[in-house]
């Protein structure tokens, strides 16, 4: 099957970003084999995976599409972007992602709000945390 301009510009990208398609897929919460197709030509990727390919590597739609860059760039969601740099970081902490997708929305509201804590009240709040852990062992 002849490869496209996006199955090249996907190459290309990663490539260029250094990356295995293990890597890349990790980081992307996506199937390395269905990624693999992509690249080769074989499939094309929905359009949501498109959309989470071009802001990974910070490009328009467009350029990754038809491998040219449009007139105007429209401003990134920071919200996907703050995704992504979280998925980073925690690929570099060794977290596995499957812990993360486990949490529940009380689970991120509860962190959310941990985040507010001043310092003494984090340190206590750890502090029961691990009270309460030991306890329950017992």
């Amino acid at each position: 099957m002849e490869r496209t301009k996006l199955s090249l510009k996907l190459l290309e990208l990663r490539q260029e970003h250094g990356l295995t398609q293990k890597q890349l897929c990790a980081d992307l919460n996506i199937s390395r084999s269905n990624y693999s197709y992509f690249e080769c030509g074989k499939r094309v990727p929905d359009i949501n995976t498109l959309l989470l390919i071009a802001r990974y590597y910070s490009v328009s739609l467009d350029e990754l599409v038809t491998g040219s860059p449009p007139a105007a760039v429209p401003p990134a969601d920071t919200s996907c972007d703050q995704g992504l740099s979280l998925l980073r970081h925690l690929r570099a902490k060794h977290i596995p992602l499957e812990d993360v997708m486990e949490l529940s929305k009380t689970d991120f509201d509860l962190l959310a709000a941990y985040k507010k804590l001043s310092a003494d009240n984090k340190a206590e709040l750890s502090h029961l945390i691990n009270y309460k852990l030991k306890r329950q062992s017992v």
